[in-house]
């Protein structure tokens, strides 16, 4: 039986809802604009292409018409569900693929503006970016059966700051929506090598470039589905299509990037994990100043003003948002330089690697286990405005001293608890409040 029953002038209410659901899955869920592969023998053809064309291209492709003949005969009464349902199979319908990868320097990357509107083969002779795009597009063609690929090195027009601002807040959108996220790593060349490497090595045994650039964190997180490569475009594992599924993998990878494997197996983005977040960026760098925190919008899922030459302001108006949806104290567990427009927030997510305050009872987060204190806390034009209870607590151990850090062990009546800071020594006097 029907879950749509057709009005006797011939009007089909479910074809009309699967024509709105396709339309605006296009305008809202993919990107501005895609790279459209083709395919004559050997020779690959790529146009950029709008929003438009995706349109009349999988229209062509029957994809509306497809799907009214899965849902035609289902029965489903709930209509949000039925709608989430149309949404999920259009999904795997318009299918594009994402290359996540790191730009080479100098003017060797294909932009923009050098992007055909009619089908062209890619130029490799222009540079090594030319060839990374050609073997891109050759391997979401031939092994993902993709028509569309997107890549922020050429599908985003810069100079156009609203298009600039709606794929930075879209971003993660678009690669949890995709059906691949390629990732190359240019300097491993396989499992093995990416089993070698480790923090603070150097030689072959340094951890990949990607593991430490503040973009390519959101595009490690985001992807429902992602497949690594190595330097010579050959997959690091091949018996899997979709490497989260690889737990040898993703535990070397957490292991890497400090990142949970419930988080690298599924991320929600959110206001949630403050402090651990912050971890995640802390390990990693940019070279714009603001693209540190611009990298973070979509994993916190918050509105942010995108406007670059703020400097180190912008991760403030980050924090200033962040703190008006959070009421965790945890947010506070920073230890270094604080910003120049509140001291009660750090500078940089850097000063969140210092933060380690662990009980020595029980050996977890401090942060994570109170369950009283005020939670409506506010910020001042200068600090924090909160309610604390201070205790008076004595140094009981110093240890693990060096030039830089301490760790001391205080102890009260009813606490002990073991604070690892990071930067100049204070002088010697203690008072902490606790809630």
């Amino acid at each position: 039986m029907s879950a749509f029953v057709a009005a006797t002038d011939g009007h089909d209410p479910l074809r009309d809802l699967i024509e709105e659901v396709f339309h605006e899955y296009i305008t809202n869920e993919m990107p501005i604009c895609l790279l459209h592969i083709t395919k004559g023998g050997e020779k690959i053809r790529v146009q950029l292409v709008d929003r438009d064309f995706v349109r009349v291209h999988f229209k062509e492709k029957r994809v509306p018409d497809n799907i009214h003949a899965k849902f035609a005969e289902k029965m489903i009464i709930d209509e949000e569900e039925r709608e989430d349902c149309i949404k999920e199979c259009m999904k795997k319908e318009l299918k594009y693929a994402i290359l996540l990868h790191r730009w080479l320097l100098g003017k060797q990357e294909p932009l923009y503006h050098q992007m055909p509107e009619e089908p062209t083969e890619v130029p490799v002779g222009h540079g090594p970016g030319w060839k990374k795009l050609q073997n891109f597009c050759h391997t979401v063609k031939d092994v993902h059966s993709c028509e569309f690929a997107w890549s922020n090195m050429c599908c985003i027009d810069k100079t156009s700051s609203s298009e600039l601002d709606e794929s930075i807040h879209s971003m993660f959108c678009w690669y949890r929506n995709s059906h691949i996220c390629t990732a190359l790593l240019l300097e491993t060349a396989n499992l093995a090598a990416l089993q070698l490497q480790e923090r603070g090595a150097s030689g072959e045994k340094a951890v990949n470039v990607w593991f430490e650039r503040g973009w390519m964190l959101q595009e490690l997180i985001a992807p429902s589905q992602i497949k690594f490569y190595g330097e010579n475009w050959n997959p690091l594992i091949h018996s899997s299509m979709n490497d989260r599924d690889s737990k040898v993998t993703m535990e070397k990878i957490s292991m890497l990037t400090d990142i949970n494997m419930k988080d690298l197996k599924s991320f929600t983005p959110g206001i949630n994990q403050v402090p651990e977040k912050m971890l995640w960026a802390s390990r990693r760098r940019t070279t714009c100043i603001e693209d540190l925190t611009y990298s973070l919008v979509g994993i916190f899922n918050i509105s942010l003003m995108i406007s670059y030459g703020k400097g180190k302001r912008a991760f403030f108006h980050l924090m200033e948002e962040v703190i008006k949806r959070y009421d965790k104290w945890d947010m506070f567990l920073w230890s270094g330089h604080c910003s120049h427009y509140n001291m009660a927030l750090p500078k940089t997510p850097h000063s969140y690697a210092a933060g380690c305050i662990k009980t020595l009872h029980n050996a977890v987060d401090l942060a994570a286990t109170y369950e009283f204190g005020d939670r409506h806390f506010a910020l001042t034009n200068h600090r924090l405005e909160i309610w604390v209870l201070l205790l008076r607590v004595a140094v009981e151990d110093i240890s693990k001293e060096l030039s830089d850090s301490r760790c001391l062990s205080f102890k009260h009546d009813y606490f002990r608890v073991k604070v690892r800071h990071i930067g100049p020594k204070p002088c010697e006097c203690y008072e902490l409040g606790w809630s």
